[in-house]
């Protein structure tokens, strides 16, 4: 947050066109992914564990890996709390479509927490972000953004270890079982990226890409922070199959930044 203007992010929030994405992150990735998977014969128990990664926000992360490729982290920023904001409703409007109800409990969302997590990854660090623009001379930021910006990374990569747990079990019980589960979380990721970036790409490869990345990458521990255990121990698994198409995600981009680079140079 440190390194954007709020008062472009701000603009940025108020065009259309970014709660037209915030739609195409949730509802058009919801349609697309269940589309997809029905037509391969998936099995319809994981389908709302599908459906309620489709729903949830970008990570809060997304910007970071954005800025790390070279791509606009300021766009980003804005569809990341656009989709986080939309998030709610459309959790609600998907478990309605796709499981009206798990066993005898409906789908109840805990907002207070969901308040929380807004305040501390978007609310605060918008407000540090606005003392220390107007406080500490940008030179000083600028430094100081450069010599943290490995460590970020790294600590964005460490992430997704703490949300494998249900999915190394599954792997450990029935290896057969966790490759299903990681063949679809990443044929998932492949068909929401391709179809992301088809969508922008007459905005440009820098739009295109990072309305794939922030499409793909999803906070699907929001999701199952609000939700309880409604959405069963298929979401768990499924999250943390999950993160390893995620994470592996820069490393394709940049392989396919060069390729387009050196047809563009061609």
């Amino acid at each position: 947050m440190l390194s954007l203007k709020l008062n472009t992010l701000v603009r940025d929030l108020a065009r259309w066109q970014t709660w037209n994405y915030a739609l195409w992150h949730s509802l058009g990735c919801t349609i697309l992914a269940l589309s997809s998977v029905w037509l391969f014969g998936v099995e319809p128990s994981i389908y709302l564990a599908i459906a309620a990664a489709c729903a949830t926000g970008s990570l809060f992360a997304s910007p970071a890996i954005v800025r790390s490729l070279g791509f606009d982290a300021q766009r980003c920023m804005a569809m990341t709390i656009a989709s986080t904001l939309t998030m709610p409703a459309v959790l609600l409007v998907n478990a309605a479509l796709f499981d009206v109800r798990q066993g005898e409990a409906s789908l109840q969302l805990d907002m207070g927490l969901y308040l929380q997590r807004l305040v501390i990854f978007i609310v605060l660090p918008m407000l540090i972000s606005l003392l220390s623009q107007r406080f500490v001379s940008q030179q000083l930021l600028t430094k100081a953004l450069t010599k943290l910006q490995p460590i970020t990374m790294l600590l964005v990569f460490f992430f997704p270890l703490g949300l494998m747990g249900a999915f190394r079990q599954t792997f450990d019980q029935s290896p057969q079982d966790a490759g299903h589960y990681l063949l679809v979380a990443s044929w998932v990721c492949l068909t929401i990226f391709t179809a992301s970036y088809w969508l922008y790409r007459r905005g440009g490869k820098a739009l295109a890409m990072t309305a794939a990345i922030t499409a793909t990458n999803r906070n699907v521990l929001l999701t199952y922070s609000i939700t309880g255990a409604f959405l069963g121990v298929e979401y768990l698994i499924y999250m943390g199959a999950l993160q390893l198409p995620i994470y592996l995600l820069p490393l394709i981009v940049r392989g396919m930044n060069r390729i387009l680079e050196r047809r563009a140079a061609s």
